[in-house]
C-alpha cells in the first residue's frame, strides 16, 4: 500500500508539478486546483469558475500534522457563500463535519480556536480521530437543550414529538388511541421517511386503537449485518438521532419520498422550536415546503395533534389559546378540468359491469370479490367491512352489528342492515369458510380472513384472535376489475355511489341516507341516529338493494 501511495506522488509530481493532498489518500489534485492561504483576506477574495459544478473545496495551505489538517473551505455555486469543513478519516471511511459559515464574527481566528477544542477531545497522541465529532456535537445539543428546560414545563418541538410517541398517540377528543392507519400517517410527517419509520409495524387492538410495534426492516439488516430490533421509541430516538446522516435516512427514496422532504423532527431549524413559539408564522414556514393539497391537509392534522396534545400535557402554560394550525390557510386549488373516471361517483351501468367482472375473478380472489360486493351493496367504509366478526351478524334481526370500536365515529353502536345483495354476500363467505382449500382459515373470526400469516399458528387461539388473521387489502383484486369492466375510478367511491343512488333513485333523502351509510360526526350523531327506529332504517336498505337487481341472489355452480 506505502508503494502504491508512493507511486501515486511519483507520477502526480511528474505530470501536474503538484504533490497528492495528504486529507485523501488516494486523490491527486488536478493541476488547474490550488490550495488557498489561511486568512481571511485569501478568503474573501477567492472567487472560482465552478464550470457548471454545484460547489467546490478549497483546502488551506496548513501544516499537516497541526489541528488544522483536512480543514477546507467550501463554496457553493447558487449562493456563493462560503463554509469551513473539516475532512477527517474515521473508522476506515471519510467524514465530513460543517464547522460554520464564513463571515462577521467567524472567521480564521474563531475556526482556529473551534478546530483546536475539537482535535483536542476527538484523536489521540498520534493524531489519529478515535471520536466522531459529529455524535459529540448532537450529544452535547441535546445535553444543552436539556439543561435548558431542566424543572421547567417548557419544551421542543423535537421533544414533544417525542413524548407524544411515547405516550401511544392519544385521541383528542376522545379516549383511547388514534388509529394504526392515523398513526402511520402522523408518525410520516413528525419523524419521516427513514430508516426511523422503516423499523415500525402500525397495528390496531380489537377495540379499534392503534398501537405501534417494532421491528428490523429486511433491507436495513441486510446492510446492517447483526441489526437487532429497537427497544422502544426510547431505543429508536437513540439509535436514529435527528439530522440528516445519509448512512440511516432514506430521505430521497423514489417511492417513499421523491421529493426528499425532511420531516419537522429532522429539521434543524423548526425542530428546536419551543412549542410555545410554534405559531401559525411557523407553521406557514414549514408548511410552504410542501407541495400538493391533500399532502398539505395531512400535515395540518399531524401538527394540531402535536399542539393538542402539548396543551393536553401543560406544555403551552395556563393560557394556550388558540390552536395555531387552524390559523394557517390551505385553499383547496380550483379544478378547471376533471381527469376522465374522476367522478365522485359510479352508475348503476357501470356498478353492473364491476359486479359482472367481480364474479369472473371469484376463483383467483376469493375472498377479495366478496368484500368489494359488500362495499357496493352496503356503502359503508371498507376498514369498517374488515372488522366485521362472525358473531356481529344477527340473522334473525337482519343485522351485522358493528360497535363502536370498529367504525369512525366510536360513540355509539351502528348496524347494517342484512337485504337480499348482502344476504348473497354472507352466504357466499360461509360456503368459502367451510372449503377444504381453505382449512388454514377455518378457526378466524373475521369473516373477510387474511392469508399472510403462517400455517402452523393456525391452532393458537391467541394469535388467531388478533386482526393479523384479518384481511388487509384488496388493491390487486380491485385493479383486475377495473381492467375487465373498463370502469375508471376509485374503490373509495363505492360509498358516494350508494348515498347518490339511494337519493337519485330511490327517492330517499339526505338524511336517511346518512343513517344508511353511516356518513356521521359528533354533529349529526344525536339528530340522525339515536331516533331513528331500526324497522325504518332496515326498510330503507331494501328500498335501495332493489336498485341492485343485476345481482344474482342465487349462487349457480
Amino acid at each position: 500500500m506505502k508503494k502504491l501511495i508512493k507511486k501515486l506522488d511519483k507520477n502526480s509530481s511528474e505530470k501536474t508539478g503538484q504533490k497528492r493532498d495528504t486529507n485523501f489518500p488516494f486523490a491527486i489534485l488536478p493541476k488547474e486546483r490550488k490550495t488557498l492561504q489561511f486568512s481571511n483576506k485569501a478568503i474573501e477574495k477567492y472567487l472560482p469558475t465552478f464550470d457548471g459544478r454545484i460547489n467546490l473545496n478549497i483546502a488551506f495551505r496548513v501544516p499537516l500534522k497541526s489541528h488544522l489538517k483536512g480543514l477546507k473551505l467550501r463554496m457553493l455555486s447558487a449562493t456563493k457563500n462560503k463554509y469551513f469543513v473539516l475532512f477527517y478519516w474515521f473508522q476506515n471511511r471519510y467524514h465530513t463535519l460543517t464547522l460554520g459559515a464564513y463571515g462577521p464574527g467567524f472567521g480564521v481566528k474563531e475556526v482556529n480556536t473551534k478546530l483546536f477544542d475539537i482535535y483536542e477531545k476527538h484523536t489521540n497522541d498520534k493524531g489519529i480521530w478515535i471520536k466522531d465529532p459529529k455524535l459529540t456535537k448532537i450529544d452535547d445539543e441535546t445535553k444543552i437543550t436539556k439543561s435548558q428546560f431542566k424543572n421547567s414545563q417548557k419544551k421542543t418541538v423535537r421533544e414533544t414529538i417525542e413524548l407524544l410517541c411515547m405516550a401511544g398517540f392519544p385521541r383528542q377528543k376522545m379516549g383511547g388511541n388514534l388509529t394504526a392507519k392515523t398513526i402511520a400517517n402522523v408518525v410520516r410527517v413528525l419523524i419521516g421517511y427513514s430508516w426511523r419509520t422503516a423499523h415500525l409495524r402500525y397495528r390496531d387492538h380489537n377495540d379499534g386503537s392503534g398501537y405501534v410495534e417494532f421491528r428490523v426492516n429486511k433491507t436495513y439488516s441486510r446492510r446492517n449485518k447483526n441489526a437487532k430490533a429497537v427497544d422502544g421509541w426510547e431505543g429508536l430516538f437513540k439509535k436514529f438521532p435527528p439530522g440528516d446522516p445519509k448512512h440511516f435516512l432514506i430521505e430521497t427514496s423514489k417511492t417513499r419520498n421523491p421529493n426528499g422532504y425532511r420531516s419537522l423532527y429532522d429539521d434543524d431549524q423548526f425542530g428546536k422550536l419551543l412549542m410555545e413559539d410554534f405559531t401559525s408564522g411557523a407553521i406557514k414556514r414549514f408548511v410552504s415546503g410542501f407541495s400538493g393539497y391533500g399532502t398539505k391537509i395531512q400535515i395540518l392534522y399531524s401538527l394540531k395533534v402535536l399542539w393538542t396534545f402539548a396543551k393536553d400535557i401543560g406544555l403551552l402554560g395556563d393560557k394556550p389559546g388558540v390552536n395555531p394550525v387552524l390559523e394557517v390557510p390551505n385553499k383547496k386549488p380550483v379544478i378547471t378540468q376533471r381527469t376522465p373516471g374522476t367522478d365522485s361517483a359510479f352508475t348503476l351501468p357501470e356498478l353492473e359491469k364491476i359486479y359482472k367482472a367481480s364474479r369472473e375473478l371469484e376463483e383467483k380472489y376469493p375472498f377479495q370479490v366478496q368484500l368489494i360486493q359488500m362495499e357496493m351493496f352496503c356503502g359503508r367504509r371498507k376498514p369498517e367491512l374488515m372488522k366485521i366478526q362472525e358473531k356481529y351478524i344477527d340473522y334473525a334481526n337482519r343485522q351485522i352489528h358493528l360497535p363502536a370500536h370498529t367504525h369512525k365515529i366510536r360513540k355509539v353502536d351502528q348496524f347494517i342492515t342484512i337485504t337480499e345483495p348482502v344476504a348473497m354476500v354472507l352466504q357466499n363467505l360461509r360456503r368459502l369458510k367451510v372449503d377444504p382449500r381453505f382449512e388454514k382459515i377455518k378457526d378466524v373470526p373475521w369473516i373477510f380472513p387474511g392469508f399472510r400469516w403462517p400455517k402452523e399458528k393456525r391452532h393458537d387461539n391467541q394469535f388467531i384472535n388478533t386482526e393479523m388473521t384479518k384481511m388487509k387489502t384488496v388493491h390487486h383484486c380491485w385493479e383486475e376489475i377495473r381492467k375487465l369492466s373498463g370502469v375508471k375510478g376509485s374503490q373509495n367511491m363505492f360509498r358516494k355511489t350508494y348515498s347518490t343512488i339511494g337519493k337519485d333513485e330511490a327517492d330517499l333523502s339526505s338524511e336517511h341516507m346518512i343513517r344508511l351509510t353511516g356518513h356521521l360526526n359528533e354533529n349529526t350523531l344525536d339528530r340522525y341516529y339515536y331516533k331513528s327506529h331500526k324497522e325504518v332504517i332496515q326498510k330503507d336498505a331494501d328500498k335501495v338493494a332493489t336498485l341492485f337487481d343485476f345481482a344474482s341472489y342465487k349462487r349457480t355452480g
